[in-house]
């Protein structure tokens, strides 16, 4: 049996919840939950939510525990794409 973790999430579609997520073998829950592991844990809770970003972990203290997953909006790009399309010496030799 995997040892789990309560965390709270912060912004998002899920905002003022905690999740209860899995840890590593060092005690960490995962870096990033995106849509996928939400719509298994929450399914149609989130058909009107805006799903265009992932939770981030951040620690609260240190490294952590205590730890939250703050929402990161992705709007739309991905973040290789956002970077190369405001990146003025890129958009010079895409032409």
């Amino acid at each position: 049996m995997w040892e789990k973790v309560d965390v709270p999430c912060v912004g998002g579609p899920v905002n003022g919840r905690s999740l209860l997520v899995p840890v590593d073998e060092d005690g960490v829950p995962p870096d990033v939950l995106d849509q996928n592991w939400l719509w298994v844990e929450f399914g149609g809770e989130l058909l009107d939510a805006d799903m265009a970003g992932v939770y981030e972990l951040e620690p609260l203290a240190g490294a952590g525990p205590p730890w939250i997953y703050v929402w990161a909006p992705t709007g739309g790009l991905s973040p290789p794409a956002r970077a190369r399309s405001t990146d003025p010496g890129t958009m010079k030799g895409a032409r």
